[in-house]
Parts: C-alpha cells; sequence; structure tokens
C-alpha cells in the first residue's frame, strides 16, 4: 500500500516540528516507507492531499492537529464523494484539541496511534458538509469529521488565534480559558432555522452545533450520543441564556451530563439550515472559515478510516 504522511510542522504551536524526527522514526519501524509532506500555509492539507492521491498513494496519514486533519479530509472528497474510494485516511493527533481521537476511543500518545497503523482495521464514518457564508459573502462547501458549529465556538477560535497563551498553555486548559474569556462579551444571537426542510423556527442562542463526533472545545463532551456511522448529526442548540447560569452549567458540558437541561435543544438531523440578520461565526473542526447562512448535511460512510 502506497503510503503518503502528511505533517503539518506548526500543529501544537510547534510541537510537531520537535516531534517529528521521533514520529518519523517509529513511523518507519510500523508501516515501512512512506513518502513525506510538508504544509506551511492555510489549505496545503488540502492540496497536498489531493496531489497524493492522484499520484496513487492508497493510504495518508495525517500528523498534525484537528484543523490540519480537517484540511487533509477535505483533499479526500469532491462534489461529495470520495476521490479514490480504495484510500484510507490515518492520523496522528500533535495539536492543541485533539478532539477527534477522543470519539474513537484512541489514547492521545502518538506513540500509540503510529503503533495503531500496524492493524488493517478499516472503518467507513459519515462525514459532514457545511456550505456557508465566506467573509467575502460567497457561498463555499467545506466538509467535517468531527463537529461543526456557530456562535460561541466560532468567536473561541478567533481569540485563540490572535492569543500568545498558546505557548504555555495546551488543550483543556487552553480551551477552557478561551471559553470563559469569550463568553462575556459573545451576545446571545438571534437565529432562523429548519430541520429536515421542516417550517423555519427562531430562537436567540450563544452556540449551536452539528456533531459527527462527540468531543470539541479540547474535552468537552458536548454530543455524547452521537455516532460516526449512523447517518445523522446530532443537533444540539443552548438556548438563550445568561452568562452566570452558563458557567454554572459549563462543567456538565465537560462530563457529557448536559443535553437533560431545560436550556439544551437536542435532536438527530440529516439536514439543518439556518441564518442570521447578525454575524454569527462558524467553527468547523476547529477553524472558522466563515459565517452564517449556512446549510449543515451528513453524508452517510463515505470515508474509509484506518485506525
Amino acid at each position: 500500500m502506497k503510503t503518503t504522511v502528511i505533517v503539518n510542522p506548526r500543529a501544537g504551536n510547534g510541537r510537531t516540528k520537535k516531534l517529528w524526527p521521533k514520529i518519523e522514526q517509529a513511523l518507519k519501524n510500523s508501516i515501512g516507507s512512506f513518502e513525506i509532506l510538508q504544509t506551511s500555509a492555510q489549505g496545503d492539507g488540502t492540496s497536498l492531499c489531493r496531489q497524493a492521491l492522484d499520484e496513487g498513494s492508497e493510504r495518508i496519514v495525517a500528523v498534525g492537529g484537528d484543523g490540519h486533519l480537517n484540511e487533509v479530509l477535505n483533499g479526500f472528497i469532491e462534489s461529495d464523494l470520495p476521490l479514490n474510494p480504495q484510500a484510507v485516511l490515518s492520523f496522528i493527533m500533535t495539536g492543541t484539541g485533539c478532539d477527534f481521537q477522543r470519539s474513537l476511543g484512541i489514547s492521545g500518545k502518538w506513540e500509540s496511534a503510529v503503533a495503531g497503523l500496524k492493524a488493517t482495521e478499516i472503518r467507513k464514518i459519515d462525514v459532514g458538509k457545511v456550505t456557508y457564508t465566506a467573509s467575502d459573502k460567497t457561498q463555499q462547501v467545506r466538509y467535517f469529521d468531527n463537529i461543526a458549529s456557530f456562535g460561541l465556538s466560532g468567536a473561541v477560535d478567533h481569540c485563540l488565534e490572535h492569543s500568545s497563551l498558546g505557548r504555555y498553555l495546551g488543550g483543556t486548559p487552553l480551551f477552557l480559558w478561551a471559553t470563559i474569556k469569550t463568553v462575556f462579551t459573545h451576545p446571545n444571537q438571534t437565529i432562523r432555522y429548519s430541520i429536515d426542510a421542516g417550517p423555519q423556527q427562531e430562537i436567540k442562542t450563544r452556540l449551536g452545533l452539528l456533531a459527527n463526533g462527540r468531543f470539541f472545545g479540547g474535552a468537552m463532551h458536548a454530543a455524547p450520543e452521537a455516532e460516526l456511522d449512523n447517518g445523522l448529526l446530532d443537533l444540539i442548540i443552548l438556548k438563550e441564556i445568561s452568562v452566570a447560569k452558563f458557567l454554572w452549567h459549563l462543567p456538565k458540558i465537560y462530563l457529557g451530563s448536559h443535553l437533560q437541561l431545560p436550556e439544551i435543544f437536542y435532536q438527530k438531523v440529516k439536514k439543518f439550515t439556518v441564518q442570521s440578520s447578525e454575524q454569527v461565526i462558524l467553527d468547523i473542526d476547529g477553524e472558522s472559515p466563515g459565517y452564517l447562512q449556512a446549510t449543515f448535511e451528513v453524508l452517510p460512510r463515505i470515508l474509509k478510516i484506518q485506525i
């Protein structure tokens, strides 16, 4: 099996670059020979993945964070179909949040992920699709493996992007700090939405998410009942809520015990369309590419992953 490893050396605030020599040697011991491609700018993961698939690679291994994995995933799929139905995607998470692997029960240690690549287990999973509004007002499409959301989570992305604390904090502490800091300035916003082509409804919310995986925001157990291969997305909307009550309930989100709260709207969906007259920021697998208006859909079991 021809293998290409696509590395984002900047993932984890440069941690991946320091770890890469050890990971490279461990990969050689585990899976043999492979080609190495490294990203140097945003979007490289997608273009390098397509290049590797065009050149006959049958396995792509993404080394980096959740955002890097998302870029590589978007190189796998075009017009809602895999570019090569026989190719498989693997990953070694070395980024800041590393949320997707938690839904698969994979250890956070990169050594365990490398050792797991010796196995031949291949699983087909669903992929989410978002048609959204980019900053230039055009409609764009992005695919996601884990969770796409809007509101507070998108504002947290912007906060992290402009913070230097990533050099000192990582994982859960970093995302918790950014969430608490951002919630004090991020308001409830009015959205209008429809579920599975149903009637339009209106609600005020700080946060809404469509989940394929279960964790986001650095280990928040946001969608504890989500399944990666059931042909559905878990829709969770936080109803209008004060800052004090949000902070009171925040530990429940980390524990995954929030779905029964009266402030939570929860439903499994195939399609969700949402718009707002306000500027509501998107978050897609830890990256913020645009805003509402957006449509979220599920593409059942179109991605092969090897873990």
